[in-house]
């Protein structure tokens, strides 16, 4: 199912693309420049930091594809996005004690992406005026059709049993 972009598809859009480049910015810093990222001996640093830069590149990429594919307006797009971000938002987790102003701003957008995805998704192209002449449809043949059977009389509470006062 296909929908027409809206403000919030482009907003989405926007969010994993930047937040994709920032993460294709921060493994190339810790390819070229590892001493950027600098880990005590209390933090664990479980890849090389090489290592550590090819990944984040890699997920950088994920999420700006993900971005693009969002503006397609496709139902899988927004799953994918929809897990991704929230991949995203738990994978901040882990370097919350090493950067943990950035993680929180990261999981804070995450957070905005996936209610973006899920509550300012619009509907699919076509259906509102679909939907808006069917029901006007149904509107009109529910006035102008003849009913089948003569409704029952129910009782109203006036014509019920009154109980006496006196």
């Amino acid at each position: 199912m296909r929908t027409q972009a809206n403000g919030w598809q482009y907003f989405v859009a926007t969010l994993l693309i930047v937040t994709g480049v920032i993460n294709v910015i921060q493994g190339l810093a810790a390819i070229f420049t590892p001493g950027f990222f600098v880990a005590t001996e209390t933090q664990m640093l479980i890849l090389e930091y090489g290592a550590w830069g090819v990944l984040l590149g890699l997920w950088g990429v994920v999420l700006v594809a993900a971005g693009l594919a969002v503006l397609s307006g496709s139902a899988w797009a927004r799953v994918f996005a929809i897990v991704l971000s929230a991949l995203n938002a738990v994978a901040q987790l882990a370097f919350l004690i090493a950067m943990p102003l950035w993680s929180v701003v990261v999981i804070a957008i995450d957070i905005l992406v996936i209610y973006g995805l899920t509550a300012g998704w619009p509907i699919a192209v076509g259906d509102s005026e679909r939907s808006r002449e069917a029901s006007y449809q149904a509107g009109y043949r529910a006035a102008h059709d003849r009913p089948r059977a003569a409704p029952r009389p129910t009782s109203s509470p006036e014509h019920g049993h009154q109980q006496s006062t006196n």
